[in-house]
């Protein structure tokens, strides 16, 4: 709630700025983060390397549950072999103590399982979040180094938008998008 008051203050902030600097000229620069994102060739790689890594945690994870099939598989097999009254009460009882062990160590893997589970999806979500976070934090350096370089007073991200879904920037007359720039610069300094 408090959000949208903020967002309007700074609105009417930036428009008061504008008015009241008419006399002088106010340089305004536009880039689409979105797009500088998805275009830098470090953002390619650093998807790729995650998605090796999934795929790297999915081999892991198959691996153990085929083991976990084949344990319940024997378990299965084992419990037959208790009810079935061809056997000797001592072969059976046999049968019983083996299916309880196999029973506990499918157990043992099923939980296994989901703790290897829940803490590799943590790790990938956490490289995700770190790689994203360094990724915009160059992308950001090099918009900041830019803008001062081309003396713009003002830098918007149209590709951002409001809560209601709406772009914050929906016109600029004199703007200048300088997102291709921004794009070559990085792709070129990380040799892309």
């Amino acid at each position: 709630m408090n959000i949208i008051p903020k967002t309007l203050l700074s609105l009417g902030l930036t428009l008061l700025m504008l008015t009241g600097a008419s006399a002088q000229s106010v340089k305004i620069g536009v880039v689409d983060m979105k797009r500088i994102f998805a275009e830098y060739g470090r953002t390619k790689e650093a998807e790729k390397e995650i998605n090796d890594r999934k795929a790297q945690a999915k081999k892991e994870l198959d691996e153990r549950t085929a083991k976990y099939k084949e344990l319940l598989e024997k378990f299965q097999a084992l419990q037959e072999q208790v009810t079935d009254e061809a056997l000797s009460p001592q072969l059976r009882e046999q049968k019983r103590d083996e299916g309880r062990e196999i029973g506990q160590q499918a157990k043992s893997l099923e939980r296994q399982i989901q703790e290897f589970r829940t803490r590799r999806e943590r790790q990938l979500q956490e490289q995700v979040v770190r790689m994203r976070k360094t990724i915009l934090e160059e992308i950001r350096e090099l918009v900041e180094e830019m803008s001062k370089t081309q003396n713009f007073d003002m830098v918007f991200d149209k590709s951002g938008v409001s809560m209601n879904g709406v772009p914050i920037l929906l016109h600029s007359r004199d703007a200048v998008d300088f997102s291709e720039d921004i794009i070559n610069r990085l792709n070129a300094s990380a040799g892309n």
